[in-house]
């Protein structure tokens, strides 16, 4: 399941998804920034809730992106 994408015309550019939630590994390169990491799909779910707007904000501003749209498909400019 995946909780927060990020869409430019290109598609789909990042996402915090299962990959992360439920990960073996020891890091991923997540739009959540690592704060769902190894956290489970419920609480990857209530972390994401209150933060992801902020999330995908910070996300757009490291990756110098003017134009991208959430989940939900609203244009973010």
């Amino acid at each position: 399941m995946t909780l927060l994408p990020v869409y430019t015309s290109e598609g789909c550019i990042g996402r915090c998804d299962a990959n992360c939630y439920q990960a073996q590994e020891p890091h991923c390169d997540c739009i959540c920034s690592g704060l769902n990491h190894r956290a489970g799909a419920q609480q990857a779910i209530d972390n994401t809730r209150p933060m992801a707007k902020a999330w995908i904000e910070k996300y757009a501003g490291e990756h110098g992106l003017t134009e991208y749209r959430s989940k939900q498909g609203q244009a973010v400019e």
